[in-house]
């Protein structure tokens, strides 16, 4: 399954630079009137937050590159512990991740080019879209299911002691 995960990261990182190679550029309409493709450099974080604050790239890049690779080591760490659903879901995030990470350190910003026209919405890219529904996914997993609660308790299990003593009584 680790090796699928690495496939599913690289095909998420593929598709994100791909898209980004082909559509930025390009501003045109891709579904009248809902969303058109035009072309952002997201200088800043997430909707373009922090924006010209000077050093605030090299910040972004170390802080990615520390998520990623805790992320990376919980996925190897507690494999046993997740469904295959949640691999997925974390694969998705770190690959999503790593193709924005890409844009800051190759180019000093993240490419954006899905626009909304039917609501006024951050510009996005495809690694978006990757860490955001591989992230509200995995949140649903691991609140809703038995599988979910197992991994937090056994990524987090000093929660698990700080309850017992309540439930005890």
């Amino acid at each position: 399954m680790l090796f699928v995960l690495i496939a599913i990261v690289l095909a998420a990182v593929g598709a994100d630079q791909l898209t980004k190679y082909l559509i930025f550029g390009h501003d045109m309409p891709f579904i009248k009137g809902v969303i058109r493709f035009a072309s952002v450099e997201n200088r800043g974080m997430v909707w373009g937050l922090m924006n010209g604050v000077n050093g605030f790239t090299v910040v972004i890049c170390v802080f990615t590159a520390i998520v990623i690779a805790v992320i990376s080591w919980l996925v190897v760490k507690y494999r046993s512990k997740m469904t295959k659903l949640m691999q997925i879901c974390f694969a998705l995030i770190i690959g999503g991740a790593i193709g924005n990470l890409i844009d800051r350190i190759a180019l000093g910003y993240v490419r954006d080019f899905f626009c909304t026209e039917f609501i006024q919405f951050p510009v996005f890219n495809v690694a978006d879209i990757f860490v955001t529904c591989g992230g509200i996914l995995l949140g649903i997993l691991l609140l809703f299911t038995k599988q979910g609660h197992e991994f937090f308790n056994a990524v987090f299990p000093e929660e698990q002691k700080k309850k017992k003593p309540a439930e005890d009584k």
